[in-house]
């Protein structure tokens, strides 16, 4: 959720001042969200292969 305020702050802020950093600055956060989802996504599964039960899941990931 963060990025996502980042982005929304900082990137109509750079365009102010400079367009090309802004739409730069815009691509790199997308990407790092991006990236952050795979993230999480991959170790959701790997959590819940690893985990005998929904139970063992939420509490491994809560």
């Amino acid at each position: 959720m963060s990025h996502v305020v980042i982005t929304g702050v900082v990137v109509p802020a750079l365009a102010l001042a400079s367009v090309s950093l802004a739409v730069v600055t815009g691509g790199v956060l997308y990407a790092h969200l991006l990236a952050d989802l795979v993230w999480d996504r991959h170790l959701l599964e790997s959590h819940a292969d690893a985990a005998d039960s929904i139970d063992e899941l939420v509490r491994t990931i809560g």
